[in-house]
């Protein structure tokens, strides 16, 4: 068994020492994979940070000042993303692909290569996490909603 969406939080959960976490078991061929367009804060110096750990494809200016930049590089763009983040680069949302048009503020406009599910099983079976917010996964799954309080995943599983 793989955990594909909430590594971030299943981490977040161990390091406040619970015992449980709630998960919804799937069919990984029955689910939609995209990506998300990310955004951070506009400057020269991102673009200079970006440039030196990534393959910038493309970078095109849209009216409103947003500096769209396309990414190279396949599966490594998303790991090229963490080391332009740890350089202090913080993210600022993410957008549907669909959602560009409406961008009309100074931001970076970060377009990685669709995430591959070969990819996204890779990260989990190898502990190298993606960045947060880097796959959209689409099932109906995700309209469940989990009202469990975090108090009953702290307490110790019932042995036998």
């Amino acid at each position: 068994m793989v955990l594909l969406d909430g590594a971030h939080r299943l981490r977040a959960l161990m390091m406040l020492g619970a015992y449980l976490a709630p998960v919804a078991m799937l069919n990984y061929d029955a689910v939609g994979l995209k990506g998300w367009v990310r955004l951070y804060a506009y400057g020269p110096e991102a673009l200079a940070d970006l440039r030196q750990v990534a393959e910038v494809l493309e970078v095109k200016e849209r009216p409103g000042g947003a500096l769209l930049i396309r990414l190279g590089g396949g599966d490594q763009a998303y790991y090229d993303l963490l080391s332009f983040e740890r350089r202090g680069n913080e993210l600022q949302g993410v957008v549907a692909p669909s959602s560009l048009a409406r961008l009309h503020h100074r931001t970076l406009v970060v377009i990685p290569p669709p995430p591959s599910k070969d990819l996204v099983l890779r990260a989990a079976l190898t502990g190298r996490l993606l960045p947060p917010r880097s796959t959209r996964h689409i099932t109906e799954a995700k309209r469940l909603v989990y009202r469990i309080p975090l108090s009953s995943l702290m307490r110790s599983p019932v042995t036998t």
